[in-house]
């Protein structure tokens, strides 16, 4: 059996392959480009009101996951693309290692103060709960539009339970699992074989069923070879052939980031044997 590294030079040194992704990189490389300086314009205009600041804010810990309240510092405002749904994320460096949290873009975000350097409470606020749990809550939106009727003699307020946003149809698929399944492959494409594969995985991936999405993030300046959505799914095809394979990956989408000199590509992998 032929290995996949020979297979991958064989593949960068062909020249019988119309590269249909260079042309059509070419094509969105304008949409691209206006896109990303929108989204660098707005990052700046948020980031200009929340970065260095202490703020309490409705928001989650990951894309489509439980909303709560957190307090948490500021250090920088990214829009990021979730499956072709932006999303405002906040970042958090008061602790070893940075968190995010996706910020829900229809509810006011209240500012406490500058950065106190203190980390949130990881386990963050039910939205209902009040800092004193025997006073009732009022929503200060409301406040002024609507009367309130004093509560009977002796009655002891019961706050009602929030109802929180679940993930109906994706579950998070983790980064170290995401490194497992690209380490058979990536290294035969780098320069430097040893790059730890870490640097490549910027976020979670998903999963519904049997099928994950995930994404890598490739500079162009440490590849080896020229790539291409066909020569990818060329060297994906042959990693498919091999009988202890867990799952079949393809290319789902590929793109070119001209102003970072990245390839960002989306895989999908289904699963032929599931994991344990």
């Amino acid at each position: 059996m032929i290995k996949l590294g020979r297979i991958i030079e064989q593949l960068g040194t062909e020249s019988q392959f119309y590269d249909l992704g260079r042309d059509f990189s070419n094509f969105i490389r304008t949409i691209d480009g206006t896109s990303e300086q929108v989204k660098q314009k707005f990052e700046q205009d948020i980031g200009s009101k929340l970065n260095g600041k202490r703020i309490r804010a409705r928001s989650s810990r990951g894309y489509k996951q439980y909303v709560k309240d957190f307090e948490f510092d500021v250090s920088k405002i990214t829009l990021d693309d979730y499956y072709d749904n932006y999303v405002v994320v906040a970042h958090d460096n008061t602790t070893p290692k940075p968190k995010e949290y996706f910020l829900k873009p229809g509810y006011k975000i209240q500012v406490l103060g500058p950065a106190s350097g203190q980390p949130s409470n990881e386990k963050g606020k039910n939205p209902g709960q009040s800092e004193h749990p025997t006073s009732p809550v009022i929503n200060p939106d409301k406040a002024q539009s609507q009367p309130m009727t004093p509560a009977p003699a002796g009655a002891t307020p019961v706050e009602q339970p929030v109802k929180e946003e679940t993930n109906d149809h994706y579950d998070a698929y983790p980064i170290e699992t995401i490194v497992e399944d690209i380490k058979p492959w990536l290294p035969y494409l780098l320069l430097k074989p040893e790059t730890p594969l870490r640097d490549f995985v910027k976020e979670l991936g998903w999963k519904k069923n049997n099928v994950v999405l995930f994404n890598v993030v490739l500079p162009i300046n440490l590849l080896k070879y020229e790539i291409s959505v066909p020569f990818m799914n060329q060297v994906f095809s042959q990693l498919n052939k091999n009988p202890n394979k867990d799952g079949i990956i393809v290319v789902k989408e590929m793109t070119l980031n001209e102003s970072k000199d990245t390839w960002n590509i989306k895989i999908k992998k289904v699963f032929t044997n599931e994991r344990k």
